[in-house]
């Protein structure tokens, strides 16, 4: 017997979403982290809409959409002002939600605690310090102490204790512990830049200040980042340590109200509310599982923040673990899907590292040669903006991409008995059967049900009709029926995090679709074992 089904060590913003989404499924979670409370500062700023859509699946986005400010571009400039890219955060995307947003974290941390705390299964226990983890063949064996806050920094208490569980993840950051011990190296892809990041409070929050909302000044005599809306509140510079300087000169507050002088803030109209220097790396684990141990968010990889994708990054690998988790602590599923995780997230976390750091070798040149050559190239526009991954292979149809399979599936508005709303609130989140029409199920085995059954699968009839029918549901806005004429097909299955499993041109191709979906999760149901009654498209 072990204590729990999963023991987490840290938790971040990252840990905190995959608690709440294996804490929704009834799964028992313990964890802990060694700080004793959770910390009051702002890091990351930027979430992309794949991201709202996550943190409106575990009810987080009612309090928190009101705090996250929407940014329409991102200007990188040159030292004369000119526009060398602009990344349009104001696209059009398949999420339901703006592209992007700039936000301020301890908000964003109070919107999720708010969600794990609905779940009774997650107990979090803050200030107890993971020692010592162990992998044994049926389980995990985690050594605790606790520590307390003193102005020696973390000071054990003397208490100590051993638990136990079916599965560890490693979610203790940069300098996991859970990773060193269990024997994961890091590969690293060679950026390594000292930058002092810097977050300001303006008296007057609505001060004018002559900046964008979020931008790049890519001057090699010091190359600078900013945002003016980190939440609404707070704006945040960034800026490059030149050789020869320290973090200790850098980061007193006598040099950043110098540094910040050009844009009118010195400490007559604006307060420092954090000031740090950080070094910039880009770093991945050469696996994402050894054994029972798993690890989430910088745990796992670490990137320059140039595409503001770090934090994104982690919850992606939150939200595509717990459903394979999920499915593995079930019973519906053999363990072998949660080799899944390393094939399918470390590809594109890699992708996303490899990004910011071409973006970052922009920003950070200094040599005047080069920086002339990077400018007329840019203004030329020779240099295109950079493209953003997708799933790659995995527990895909096929087993890999294409132009539909392994990208993110549409979220838009739908109405179903007097509720109206965006698809996930009205219909439900997991794996999701959406058809143009509502008779598909019809031909299906008993076996291809059972496959529906284990998975929780919701199905949802989107039309743009009203019609007196269980799973149907209005196409409010008609992008379901673009979206199902762009794909070519009349069905689409999607995954709990979002991506598109396959699709189906009629009931015979759906039933072929749901054995190869079994195959492809290692999927372990038959028929008796999975008679559950029909999930109901809409919920409430």
């Amino acid at each position: 017997m072990v204590d729990v089904d999963v023991i987490q060590v840290g938790f971040g913003p990252v840990g905190q979403v995959h608690a709440a989404l294996l804490g929704a499924k009834g799964h028992t979670v313990a964890a802990f982290d060694k700080w004793p409370g959770t910390y009051p500062l702002p890091r990351a700023g930027h979430l992309d809409h794949e991201i709202m859509r996550i943190l409106q699946g575990i009810g987080a986005t009612d309090a928190f959409r009101l705090q996250a400010i929407p940014i329409p571009d991102y200007d990188w400039v040159n030292a004369a002002g000119e526009l060398l890219l602009r990344i349009d955060w104001n696209a059009p995307t398949p999420s339901g939600w703006k592209s992007d947003y700039l936000f301020y974290q301890p908000e964003l941390e109070e919107a999720v605690l708010d969600a794990v705390g609905r779940h009774p299964s997650v107990t979090v226990e803050l200030g107890w310090e993971a020692t010592e983890v162990a992998n044994h063949p049926d389980h995990v064996e985690v050594r605790l102490r606790e520590v307390e806050k003193t102005e020696a920094g973390l000071t054990p208490t003397g208490k100590e204790k051993t638990v136990t569980a079916r599965y560890l993840i490693g979610a203790d950051g940069a300098n996991s512990l859970v990773r060193r011990q269990v024997g994961i190296e890091w590969e690293d892809l060679g950026f390594e830049e000292d930058w002092l990041v810097t977050d300001i409070e303006p008296h007057d929050r609505d001060m004018v200040i002559d900046m964008p909302d979020a931008g790049q000044i890519c001057d090699p005599e010091r190359p600078v980042s900013l945002f003016r809306w980190l939440g609404r509140h707070t704006a945040r510079w960034e800026f490059m340590l030149l050789d020869g300087e320290s973090a200790e000169e850098m980061a007193t507050e006598e040099r950043i109200w110098s540094l910040l002088s050009r844009w009118g803030l010195s400490a007559d109209n604006a307060t420092i509310v954090r000031k740090k220097v950080y070094g910039f790396r880009s770093l991945i684990a050469s696996t994402f599982r050894r054994d029972r141990t798993l690890l989430i968010g910088d745990s796992a990889h670490l990137m320059p923040p140039f595409m503001g994708q770090g934090l994104s990054s982690g919850l992606r690998d939150a939200v595509n673990l717990a459903w394979k988790l999920d499915l593995v602590l079930s019973g519906s599923a053999a363990e072998g899907l949660l080799d899944a995780y390393t094939v399918e997230r470390r590809p594109h976390a890699r992708a996303y590292i490899e990004a910011s750091m071409a973006l970052g070798r922009v920003v950070c040149m200094k040599d005047p040669e080069e920086v002339a050559a990077r400018d007329a190239a840019f203004l030329a526009g020779d240099v295109p903006p950079p493209v953003l991954p997708w799933l790659y292979e995995g527990v895909l149809d096929g087993g890999e991409s294409t132009e539909v399979v392994g990208r993110l599936g549409l979220q838009a508005r739908v109405e179903a008995r007097g509720r109206d709303g965006l698809a996930d609130d009205v219909i439900g989140t997991g794996w999701t059967l959406l058809s143009s029409r509502g008779d598909y199920l019809d031909d299906l085995t008993a076996e291809q049900r059972a496959i529906i059954d284990a998975l929780g699968m919701v199905h949802a009839h989107v039309s743009r009709a009203e019609l007196d029918s269980e799973h149907s549901v209005v196409d409010v806005d008609a992008d379901y029926s673009r979206w199902f004429r762009d794909i070519g097909a009349p069905i689409v299955v999607v995954r709990p995090d979002y991506y598109v499993f396959g699709h189906a041109a009629d009931s015979a191709e759906l039933g072929a679709l749901l054995d190869r979906l079994a195959e492809r999760a290692s999927l372990t149901v038959s028929p008796a074992a999975t008679a559950v009654p029909e999930k109901a498209a809409a919920q409430g």
